[in-house]
């Protein structure tokens, strides 16, 4: 490229009436291709010598598509090493304004990557929360594009994590400019909602900002819809606001617990919208209960969920039992989890429920047997036992194992992989290591590189015998010459294929 394009353009900038547009887009063009070649440095200099900024703001929608694509790739070029400030300074703020209101869905992510270089520091986001382009973002949440409303919440959510950011986003103008936005459809106040709900949790002033604000009382308010979606939405977002012990004590205090364990101990279960609403639930105090600090022995004591969660165990809709086996895997996954379900009476009821049942009720509740068996990387003698009580339970001749084996041969996936997750598992234990290095039946097939000939097949039983060799102890509790042989497959890989010598015979 000649500077003579750059002449052209800025002819056509003063007069308009220079050029016809084929010859604009053309221009356009090749300063686009130039500025990405081998000179690309020294070809934006010259431009950002010769024509202000501003000027190519002037190109945006006045014209065709192909000019406001191609002035936003060159926009993007000439500001890429720009920080906030210098943008600002360049006297872009009133068009970095306009463009996050423009009608190009390009035009409006140019703006927005633009304003996000404020959060490189403190000063920056300063400038922006005083600044008139502050709520035009806000009003970003708004829009009818899904992946720029994605963006601009997700914007929010990181500048929520500066001081100045998050008072502001908290201030009355901000909260008038929220409140309005929720008063329009349902899916802008969801996202409202679930912008609150994140930034409740980052920290425990920005919590209070949110509780104080009046925005968690908006949220809680919805569970009392008797539109199904509305309410499922909202039980969404408590499960976000609960990630934080300040969440749950809201929650908690607002009545919403109390709120759903009403809805969960409704008998009905042929009405769909209940069931709906109940593995809803479900799956709130499931995430409750991986909560470090919320204590759930205590909510269990309170709200006697595992008596809930027992009595679904025998529901007659399969939706709400099969919620209800992957939330008992969610409870028993960590070590308070697990102690609780044993000292209940729906663990022993949960492996009833195994022992009779098929189809994909039998292989939901393999899934949650591995997440029992998993609760701790390397679990104390009182989680093992549980879990060595529990694999007695899954039963088979001559021993568990061999079930899990011949699962793992047939043809359902789930089923399959149900099965290598619950060997993954044992071999955590010392009573798994034993079970699995006693028997030759699976040290058979898990060294027999041919019983197994898909990519992931390959790969579970990898990570099986990796399991085993790496697990705390083993090498004193596997015997030495299998340990060897597993320690040998290790080191070959998940894929080894052993090469045959072949010998060809010419005839005479």
């Amino acid at each position: 490229m000649t500077t003579s394009e750059i002449d052209t353009l800025r002819n056509f900038l003063c007069s308009p009436e220079s050029i016809d547009a084929t010859e604009l887009v053309n221009t356009l063009g090749i300063i686009n291709i130039s500025i990405e070649g081998p000179n690309g440095g020294q070809i934006k200099q010259t431009i950002l010598n010769s024509i202000p900024l501003s000027e190519f703001f002037t190109l945006l929608g006045g014209y065709s598509d192909a000019v406001t694509s191609t002035t936003c790739k060159i926009l993007e070029k000439l500001l890429q090493s720009m920080n906030y400030t210098d943008i600002i300074s360049s006297g872009l703020k009133e068009h970095l304004a306009l463009g996050l209101q423009f009608n190009s869905s390009e035009v409006r992510i140019l703006a927005l990557c633009q304003v996000e270089k404020c959060l490189e520091s403190e000063t920056a986001v300063q400038d922006l929360v005083s600044s008139p382009i502050f709520p035009v973002m806000l009003e970003g949440l708004g829009y009818e594009d899904i992946l720029i409303s994605a963006k601009v919440t997700e914007f929010l959510i990181k500048l929520a994590n500066h001081a100045g950011g998050l008072h502001a986003i908290f201030d009355s103008g901000s909260i008038a400019i929220l409140n309005q936005l929720s008063q329009g459809n349902e899916s802008v106040k969801f996202r409202v909602f679930d912008l609150i709900s994140q930034i409740s949790i980052s920290s425990p002033e920005a919590f209070q900002l949110c509780e104080s604000s009046g925005a968690l009382n908006a949220i809680t308010s919805e569970f009392n819809s008797t539109d199904l979606l509305l309410k499922l939405n909202a039980i969404e977002t408590f499960s976000k606001i609960n990630q934080s012990h300040a969440g749950y004590i809201f929650l908690e205090r607002a009545g919403i617990l109390q709120s759903l364990v009403d809805v969960m101990t409704h008998d009905d279960d042929g009405d769909i919208v209940l069931v709906l609403v109940k593995c809803a639930a479900l799956k709130f105090f499931g995430k409750l209960s991986e909560i470090e600090e919320a204590d759930f022995s205590e909510v269990n004591n309170k709200y006697k969920i595992l008596s809930i969660i027992d009595s679904y165990l025998l529901s007659s809709n399969l939706d709400l039992k099969i919620t209800t086996i992957n939330i008992i895997g969610v409870i028993g996954s960590n070590p308070r989890g697990l102690k609780l379900l044993n000292a209940s009476v729906a663990l022993g009821n949960f492996m009833d429920l195994y022992q009779h049942s098929a189809g994909d009720i039998k292989i939901a509740c393999l899934q949650t047997i591995s997440c029992l068996f998993g609760a701790s990387e390397t679990p104390p003698t009182e989680l093992s036992d549980i879990a060595h009580q529990i694999y007695f339970q899954i039963g088979g001749a001559p021993t568990p194992l061999s079930t899990l084996i011949s699962n793992t041969k047939q043809t359902l996936e789930d089923l399959r992989i149900a099965s290598f997750a619950i060997m993954q598992k044992m071999a955590l234990h010392p009573w798994g290591q034993t079970e699995m290095s006693n028997s030759k039946e699976f040290i058979d097939y898990i060294l027999n590189r041919t019983t197994e000939t898909t990519k992931l097949g390959k790969e579970w039983k990898f990570t099986i015998v990796q399991t085993l060799v790496k697990a705390h102890n083993a090498e004193n509790i596997i015997p030495p010459n299998i340990f060897d042989r597993l320690t040998r497959y290790l080191r070959e890989g998940p894929f080894y294929v052993k090469t045959e010598a072949t010998v060809a015979f010419e005839s005479a």
